[in-house]
C-alpha cells in the first residue's frame, strides 16, 4: 500500500518513542493489542490564515495488552502532534492531539499523521482537512 502525503516547505525532523526497558512498540517480542478510533478523519471547515486549529483524536485500547503509541509523525512541519507517551491500559482511552498552523497556507488543505503502535497492522493514518481563507 502506498500512502501519499502532502508536503510543506519544512518537514518535521523529530521522532518521539515510547520505550519500555529494551522493547519498543514495533518490537516483534512485544505483545500485540487492538485499538479503535471513533474517527480517523476531521474537517475543520473554513478557517482564517494565521490561526492554529486543534483537534483531538480519541483512541481506545480494545485488546488485552498495554497499547503503546510509539510515534506520531505528521506529513508536514505545519502540523504538530501531542500524544500519550505512557502505555494505555486495556479498556482505557488515550488521545492524539494535532495542531495545524495555517500561517502561509491558503486554500484547501489535507494533512495527515502516521500513528505507529503495537497493533497489527502497526500503522494507522489520521487525517484532517480545511479550507484556509486568506487574511484580509
Amino acid at each position: 500500500m502506498i500512502i501519499g502525503f502532502s508536503s510543506c516547505n519544512r518537514m518535521s525532523q523529530s521522532k518521539d518513542h515510547v520505550i519500555i526497558g529494551e522493547t519498543s512498540a514495533t518490537d516483534n517480542t512485544l505483545k500485540k493489542t487492538t485499538l479503535k478510533y471513533p474517527a480517523t478523519e476531521h474537517d475543520f471547515g473554513q478557517v482564517r490564515e494565521g490561526e492554529k486549529v486543534v483537534h483531538i483524536f480519541e483512541v481506545l485500547n480494545t485488546g488485552d495488552a498495554d497499547l503503546l503509541l510509539e510515534s506520531v509523525q505528521p506529513s508536514c512541519g505545519c502540523t504538530t502532534p501531542r500524544y500519550d507517551k505512557k502505555p494505555i491500559r486495556p479498556g482505557k482511552n488515550g488521545s492524539i492531539e494535532v495542531v495545524f498552523n495555517t500561517q502561509g497556507r491558503t486554500g484547501k488543505q489535507h494533512k495527515s499523521v502516521m500513528v505507529v503502535t503495537n497493533t497489527e497492522p502497526p500503522n494507522t493514518v489520521l487525517s484532517f482537512t480545511c479550507e484556509v481563507i486568506p487574511k484580509n
